[in-house]
């Protein structure tokens, strides 16, 4: 039979989860710069036309976008709903014509962001339409292939050699 003080002290032992810690829960982050006023230069995908406008400090009116924000430990994005993005992000590049005011036409590549689920970023982290025009994808011959097949066995041979030689 167990004394009064051990029962005490398993029925505390019992309680000690209840004060345990929840469950990470991730936090929501309105960003300021996740505010989208409308305007003429940047034109949103149609995804957006029907999303909800708030109203500002100000009174000006705006809606929440996604935005892609990146540093020198790569990117992020940061949602509409101010959580952050757990997917992986991807880098393509789009062919973007321009005229200069001469009337000269100018191509160039510029990078992308897209996300596993289909959302493109332009190279300021704005949200974009699916761009027609992309750099094709660069596809790998049967030699290349091989060539690394083989690059991968010698290093790895020579890592084993290296760890065998170690041992002795």
């Amino acid at each position: 039979m167990p004394s009064d003080k051990t029962k005490k002290l398993l029925e505390g032992l019992g309680k000690i989860t209840d004060s345990a810690p929840k469950p990470f829960q991730q936090e929501k982050f309105h960003s300021y710069t996740n505010r989208y006023y409308p305007n003429t230069i940047h034109q949103l995908p149609a995804i957006y036309d029907k999303a909800k406008r708030k109203k500002d400090e100000d009174g000006d009116e705006y809606i929440m976008i996604d935005r892609v924000y990146g540093g020198l430990y790569g990117q992020n994005l940061t949602q509409k709903d101010g959580t952050e993005y757990k997917g992986k992000l991807y880098h393509k590049r789009r062919l973007i014509t321009s005229k200069s005011t001469t009337g000269e036409k100018n191509s160039f590549y510029s990078r992308c962001t897209v996300t596993a689920d289909g959302r493109w970023f332009d190279n300021g982290g704005l949200p974009i339409e699916v761009p027609s025009k992309l750099e094709p994808e660069k596809v790998k011959t049967a030699e290349e292939i091989e060539e690394e097949e083989r690059i991968k066995t010698e290093k790895s041979k020579a890592k084993e050699a290296a760890i065998l030689a170690n041992l002795k």
